[in-house]
């Protein structure tokens, strides 16, 4: 014969009924991604506002000039998309997946760098300056790629905070690793337009100060990441 468990007091019943309320379901990935576009959009335009855009987008041409930076940006949308669907394990993608991404995003950056420097291989800052501020430039060229790494880290952290704001709700099982792939997408929409900006094309500048960049953002989100999972 079957033990039949006693019925809850209609006290705790009627106090269950009060504190039931609705639960907004969780965004999809896609429309995750997408509420970052505006935001990334707006961060990574700030250095274009401040100082321009650099001089020599003419020897560039808009395919090298803009339409690299949209694909870069593009990656970045689709690293924060991946990074939502972390979010949702039947939609994890596998590692192989997060491996061919960071591949693709390697060689988007090199290839874009390379090219830029073939068609525009300024050595020098094409920056309107007094001439002993750019006579000290051309003399420590360590000044230019300094400013490039800190400001573009700065820019990449703050995105990176926005992007955190936003996945606060995740419940990523691997909250890290989300963490850095919205951090490799904050990083490389910041460079997509501070590569309009800056006036040096040299490779050591741009994969060392820019690229120091991208790095500091991915270990930056993997540890917002980590921290807001074990919050969670």
């Amino acid at each position: 014969m079957m033990e039949h468990s006693p019925k809850p007091p209609e006290a705790l019943l009627r106090a269950v009924a009060q504190d039931l309320k609705p639960v907004r379901p969780s965004p999809r990935p896609l429309q995750l991604a997408l509420r970052i576009v505006p935001i990334a959009l707006v961060v990574s335009s700030l250095i274009l506002v401040a100082i321009g855009p650099r001089r020599d987008l003419g020897l560039l041409g808009p395919l090298l000039a803009w339409g690299a930076s949209a694909a870069q940006f593009a990656l970045a949308i689709a690293f924060v998309w991946i990074a939502a669907r972390e979010g949702t394990p039947s939609g994890r993608l596998p590692r192989s997946t997060l491996y061919s991404a960071a591949a693709a995003a390697f060689l988007v950056v090199v290839s874009v760098t390379l090219l830029t420097f073939s068609a525009s291989p300024t050595m020098q800052p094409l920056l309107h300056v007094p001439p002993m501020v750019g006579e000290k430039l051309r003399d420590a060229p360590w000044i230019m790629g300094f400013a490039c790494g800190i400001g573009s880290t700065v820019a990449g952290g703050i995105l990176v905070l926005l992007c955190s704001w936003v996945f606060r709700n995740s419940l990523a099982t691997r909250p890290a690793v989300a963490g850095a792939l919205y951090g490799a997408g904050a990083g490389l929409a910041i460079n997509a337009g501070w590569r309009i900006a800056c006036p040096v094309s040299t490779p050591w500048h741009a994969l060392g100060a820019h690229g120091i960049a991208i790095v500091a953002t991915v270990v930056l989100g993997a540890l917002i990441g980590r921290l807001l999972g074990n919050r969670q």
